[in-house]
């Protein structure tokens, strides 16, 4: 993972600060349709769980976006992450936010 801390902004909390994930991947060997039974689970989840904790550190209060390779949208859906729509600046790919994380 690669992860981009001063120069990108919330765009679902104008004005705040974020997280921006560059780049991110996790055992692409380790899918259902090659191996069997998974050897790994959860890293994607794991990292980004880091990037928002990364987030709280800097003040962003856990906002994190991310650009998604269509094959990956769904994870993100799952997450719970806010999907913003298609970005045509972006290769058109769907970006997506996390928003301030409600610590418990």
């Amino acid at each position: 993972m690669m992860v981009e801390t001063q120069l990108h902004g919330s765009r679902s909390a104008i004005g705040q600060r974020l997280v921006y994930i560059q780049y991110i991947t996790s055992a692409p060997w380790n899918r259902k349709e090659i191996q069997r039974p998974l050897r790994y689970k959860g890293v994607g989840t794991a990292l980004l769980r880091y990037a928002r904790l990364r987030s709280v550190e800097l003040g962003y209060g856990g906002r994190i976006g991310l650009h998604s390779l269509p094959t990956a949208e769904r994870f993100y859906e799952n997450q719970n992450m806010l999907n913003l729509g298609i970005d045509e600046e972006y290769e058109n790919l769907t970006y997506f936010e996390y928003g301030m994380l409600r610590l418990q």
